[in-house]
């Protein structure tokens, strides 16, 4: 798939958005996905939500996007749930497997949602290797990949910081 990275573009882009509760600004300046359709009105871009939350931006910022072809292929991710609930699932790991598929490309401490069974679920993205070396990359294509997917502590079981 094509791959496009959009990013805030400094002097430009509005101020960072305050985030909704529970949700942590992750300070991204850039990410990467591809597109589902090119219907949008000139100069307008419509993103998903967590691409918005992960970027910071409000309804109307500007943006920088761009067609990038140097995104290495993945190996490996590594996830952090916000809510153990998610790990309770009889078989999340297969869940995980088949919500991935719904992304073309992750970015390293982005925070992407799944869905299952009317519920949703978000996950902070820990850690990104690519194929065949197994580097730590910013971003990777998971789209027609061998991904290995695995689980860090979830959010609500990690010690409060005083």
């Amino acid at each position: 798939p094509w791959l496009f990275e959009v990013s805030r573009v400094d002097g430009v882009t509005g101020p960072r958005a305050a985030m909704p509760i529970g949700q942590e600004d992750a300070g991204l300046d850039r990410v990467v996905g591809s597109a589902i359709d090119f219907r949008s009105p000139s100069n307008y871009i419509f993103l998903p939500r967590w691409m918005m939350l992960a970027l910071a931006l409000k309804p109307r910022d500007v943006v920088d996007v761009r067609l990038i072809e140097d995104v290495p292929p993945g190996s490996a991710v590594r996830l952090r749930p916000h809510r153990s609930e998610f790990l309770q699932i009889s078989n999340h790991q297969a869940v995980l497997e088949t919500e991935l598929k719904h992304y073309s490309a992750l970015t390293r401490g982005a925070t992407i949602p799944f869905d299952y069974n009317g519920k949703r679920y978000y996950f902070d993205v820990v850690d990104l290797r690519s194929a065949p070396r197994g580097e730590k990359v910013p971003m990777a294509k998971v789209q027609d990949c061998d991904l290995a997917a695995e689980f860090t502590k979830a959010k609500d079981q990690m010690k409060a910081k005083d």
